[in-house]
């Protein structure tokens, strides 16, 4: 029977053994691990299913779907989001667009479209007008938006100023719109379905101008100037 030193216990040759194979196991486990996910990426082990569409009211889903560029059975780990949410982007509805995946085989596209506030003519032409002032689409008139007259499509600052003072009215005072004029960018005015006017002024101080507006029409009178929203006036 091997003698033992003191109180120290007696080593065993399996254990050095054991600790000799501990590298060699887990190098095997990082080169399987690596050999997995390189077949990951390159095979199409984890295929897309399904694309998931969100957030459409006007645009087609299935045209988003083909404008993005990614099919069934792409690969998930080689999607490039960022250029599939660049290509939707150029669908006119859509203002804003996020692509990512939804693990294990789906891809979900989250659209935030234009709001139609307005349109303008021009000839038998019409442009749709998003809230902050820009055209965004050709040949449609968006559902409940207001028409602007005497602007010139051609004209961005007029065209902008208009839209935007429609955009920062209450949906109250907006569905009493009959129609919105501005020959230039400093010449807006509010016309109402029941006569009344409201002489708008420039785009600046939208805000306050818009609240202006809604206190004004609680009261008497046919014609009012909010050009400055601290002091508004009356035409009797």
């Amino acid at each position: 029977m091997p003698k033992r030193k003191g109180n120290r216990p007696l080593r065993k040759s399996g254990n050095k053994n054991a600790r000799k194979r501990l590298p060699i196991v887990v190098a095997g486990i990082v080169v399987l691990a690596a050999i997995l996910a390189v077949a990951a990426y390159f095979l199409p082990l984890v295929g897309v299913s399904k694309i998931d569409v969100q957030g459409t009211k006007n645009a087609d889903p299935a045209v988003i779907e083909q404008t993005s560029g990614i099919s069934s059975g792409d690969n998930m780990l080689r999607l490039d989001t960022d250029a599939a949410a660049e290509k939707i982007a150029s669908v006119p509805w859509v203002e804003k667009v996020t692509v990512s995946r939804s693990w294990p085989t789906t891809v979900k596209v989250e659209v935030t479209e234009h709001q139609g506030i307005a349109f303008v003519k021009q000839g038998s032409e019409t442009y749709a007008v998003n809230a902050n002032g820009q055209i965004f689409l050709q040949g449609v008139q968006p559902e409940g938006a207001v028409e602007l007259k005497k602007v010139d499509p051609t004209n961005s600052a007029a065209v902008k100023g208009a839209a935007m003072a429609v955009a920062s009215l209450p949906p109250g005072v907006q569905e009493q719109i009959d129609r919105v004029e501005a020959e230039t960018a400093e010449s807006i005015e509010i016309f109402l379905k029941d006569g009344r006017r409201v002489f708008w002024g420039s785009a600046e101080r939208a805000s306050e101008k818009a609240e202006a507006t809604r206190v004004v029409l609680t009261r008497e009178g046919k014609e009012w100037n909010v050009s400055n929203p601290a002091m508004p006036t009356v035409r009797t």
